[in-house]
């Protein structure tokens, strides 16, 4: 960590969980309109500080412009969300039953509380909508738990502009001191030292599997193990069959070439793979996904590590498999440049090497040849939970297609028909999660409305008046 935003010491750590505890009692009492004013402190103040935000973001994670406009409009949208929500009391979800004069049973009510204090450790990707600001932490602010971000060192100067925004709303909204607190951490200790201790009630992590699975190991063998709600790896599948390509070949391939190479594939809903069944279209469809890929821009990625990690998983597919297209030039000194690369095999080789079925976390992707339909439902088999899975057909193969479907719903989150998976909506009916390794409870989503759920749980009430 750089000398500005050093490592927080023992006694800072300390003392922050410290405060998040003796707050959560006094925030969690206050009326929803109260923390629902809170989060429109945020949001207002989001919009004055746009212009600094974007620049600092900006130079920090190399997104680009437009992409950060977009996802701090994203975020201003969600805050406003959660603060209907918390106004209106929606997250409640309040039961009652009344009393059986007969049997003399007493009445009963359920309700839903505040989980406690959450610790929320943000994406690298997205510096301000998986972030301080992102879904974790508003949706647990609106339901009356205090946070504790660790700040990403992928982007320490964006998370600390964005923690003093919310403190300023802290303060304007005369909200409990500490409800909101922010936490630098460059080495892992630090994190390690948030998550085992008994202060923190929660923690919703965004990151790596390898990550994930390391914090998931320490949540649970805690003394008193907790709720970790993680999303970690996913390579969302899609399935083109053969009438879709026949019907417009071209448009599939440029589509899914473009969806491979968004933001540089730097996207937890990036299509890892793509299953193809014998056809005498496939050669036509190949052809025009290797011109689409020629002309795709090339972007930076995220920072020099992320840069390594997908360079070093490229070489060895280099070594392994076929690459069939690729944008790769010289591309006039650009830093930490992004290359788009599209790799082929079959779908023996596919189910014999378990190491194909994972995430590569940039513009790449993995087309599979199946010779029939029994070894592209092998191929389904053997892919674990992800976040999002496709099928592109026509109405004449809907027989087959909803057999596919039923393969595919066992294994995601979220299904798109003719579509494709990259960008998430946050709203009312939005699901974005899916079975391990996708994330650690598929029961839950991280983005939209019902987030929320991850930070209450239920009690009941019995013979109360």
């Amino acid at each position: 960590m750089t000398d500005l935003f050093p490592d927080a010491t023992d006694t800072e750590i300390k003392a922050s969980l410290f405060n998040a505890k003796r707050c959560f009692n006094k925030y969690r009492k206050l009326d929803g309109t109260v923390r629902a004013n809170f989060l429109r402190e945020i949001k207002k103040e989001l919009r004055n500080a746009q212009n600094k935000i974007i620049s600092i973001a900006q130079s920090e994670t190399k997104l680009g412009k437009l992409r950060l406009e977009m996802e701090l409009s994203r975020t201003i949208g969600e805050i406003e969300l959660f603060a209907n929500m918390a106004e209106k009391g929606e997250w409640l979800k309040t039961a009652v039953r009344e009393q059986n004069k007969k049997t003399s049973q007493s009445t009963l009510h359920t309700e839903n509380i505040p989980i406690g204090p959450v610790l929320v450790i943000g994406a690298c990707n997205f510096p301000i909508a998986i972030s301080v600001v992102g879904t974790d932490t508003i949706s647990a602010l609106a339901v009356g738990c205090p946070v504790i971000v660790k700040a990403h060192p992928g982007h320490p100067k964006t998370c600390q502009l964005l923690a003093a925004i919310v403190l300023i709303a802290e303060k304007k909204s005369q909200i409990p001191k500490d409800t909101f607190q922010l936490i630098h951490g460059e080495k892992y200790e630090v994190t390690q030292k948030l998550v085992v201790h008994p202060d923190i009630s929660c923690v919703a992590f965004t990151g790596s599997l390898a990550g994930g699975k390391a914090l998931s190991e320490i949540v649970f063998n805690r003394k008193i193990p907790i709720p970790f709600h993680a999303e970690m790896g996913s390579i969302n599948p899609i399935v083109a069959l053969p009438g879709k390509i026949s019907e417009n070949h071209n448009k599939l391939a440029v589509d899914y070439v473009q969806a491979v190479n968004l933001f540089s594939g730097q996207m937890c809903t990036k299509p890892g793979v793509i299953f193809l069944l014998k056809s005498k279209k496939n050669s036509a469809f190949i052809k025009d996904l290797q011109e689409a890929v020629v002309k795709q821009k090339i972007l930076p990625m995220l920072n020099p590590e992320v840069f390594n990690n997908y360079e070093n998983c490229i070489n060895w597919l280099k070594q392994e498999l076929t690459l069939i297209a690729t944008n790769e030039n010289d591309n006039s000194g650009m830093e930490n440049a992004g290359f788009c690369r599209i790799f082929e095999t079959d779908s023996k080789q596919f189910l014999y090497r378990p190491e194909l079925r994972v995430e590569a976390f940039g513009p790449a992707s993995l087309l599979v040849h199946c010779e029939d339909e029994e070894e592209l439902f092998n191929c389904i088999n053997s892919l674990e939970g992800t976040l999002t899975a496709s099928i592109h057909a026509t109405e004449q193969e809907n027989a087959l297609a909803k057999d596919i479907v039923l393969k595919l719903e066992s294994i995601a989150g979220r299904l798109l028909w003719n579509g494709f998976p990259p960008g998430v909506i946050p709203g009312i009916a939005t699901h974005h999660g899916g079975p391990w390794p996708a994330t650690t409870d598929s029961r839950h989503t991280s983005i939209g409305k019902e987030a929320y759920r991850r930070f209450v749980r239920p009690v009941c009430r019995q013979g109360f008046p």
